[in-house]
């Protein structure tokens, strides 16, 4: 890479900074800065505001264990069999409810 080349997390921040200076001109430079900053931290996944969302080993066994069931075949064997589509409900509700 040349030194006049610009490297994309430079980019990045300067189109926002441009971006901004548009958008909201009545900003002063330190707070468009720090508003840039804070728009590319959420994007990159830092400064998350909301926690995320995960599930505990005893939930996950608990929904397994309500949308499953043993078939018991002629050789007396007891394969589980899950039902899929209703577990997926369960997993989405439950992480959409908190939303």
């Amino acid at each position: 890479m040349s030194s006049h080349e610009v490297k994309p997390a430079q980019r990045r921040l300067a189109l926002t900074r441009v971006y901004l200076k548009m958008a909201c001109p009545d900003l002063d430079h330190s707070a468009r800065a720090r508003l840039a900053d804070t728009i590319l931290a959420l994007i990159d996944g830092r400064g998350r505001l909301v926690p995320r969302q995960q599930i505990a080993d005893a939930q996950v066994v608990e929904m397994v264990w309500r949308h499953s069931q043993c078939v018991r075949n002629q050789s007396g064997r007891c394969p589980l069999l899950i039902f899929g589509g209703q577990l997926a409900e369960e997993v989405n509700a439950y992480f959409n409810e908190e939303e």
